[in-house]
């Protein structure tokens, strides 16, 4: 369900005020902006290619504007405008590389006040790696991203049903594969 703020941004829009393309852009990128380049470093791996697919994200974004419909809330919309935007670059990437090259090369310096939550999210990025593409994507939009259920569903195209059944298979093999025993009450180590 789009937010209220997202909704009257759809609403400005379909108003077709000559300024409000604009207006919209602007508040899309203030409002998302911390997410779009999440998300690509999610695809991504590099934080170079991440800011560089998140700039060609909103640009995008503001060449798609006019064509917007509203059959989806803006933010999902704009989810899916970063995903395509960053699987053409993984394309383009992989087209590039000699073949045997490494496609994430190597992670790029970060800030030291950053560098724990940077290594946890690696973590997390490392362990969703070990799970299929479809449960990996399901996993990163609701735990990483934050989004709800029913807007991952709609986000993937899949019923809500089979989003469910996704989270649960995928933290349990997770779990396998960190050695915890989803079984016991606190989550406990296998012996």
């Amino acid at each position: 369900m789009p937010s209220a703020a997202d909704q009257d941004l759809a609403d400005l829009l379909a108003g077709g005020d000559a300024g409000a393309r604009d207006a919209v852009l602007e508040a899309l990128m203030q409002r998302y902006r911390d997410k779009v380049r999440r998300l690509a470093y999610a695809h991504l791996g590099n934080l170079p290619a991440a800011e560089e697919a998140a700039q060609e994200t909103f640009l995008r974004l503001w060449r798609a504007l006019p064509t917007y419909d509203g059959r989806a809330s803006l933010s999902t919309w704009l989810y899916a405008i970063t995903r395509n935007t960053c699987r053409g670059e993984q394309r383009r990437r992989k087209a590039r590389l000699p073949e045997g090259a490494d496609p994430d090369g190597s992670l790029e310096a970060v800030s030291a006040e950053s560098a724990e939550r940077h290594e946890a999210r690696l973590d997390a990025e490392r362990l969703l790696a070990r799970l299929p593409g479809p449960a990996a994507r399901v996993m990163r939009l609701f735990h990483l991203e934050e989004r709800g259920v029913e807007e991952v569903a709609a986000m993937l195209g899949l019923p809500v049903g089979t989003v469910k059944a996704t989270l649960h298979r995928a933290r349990r093999r997770l779990a396998h594969l960190a050695g915890v025993d989803p079984g016991t009450p606190q989550g406990g180590r296998k012996p």
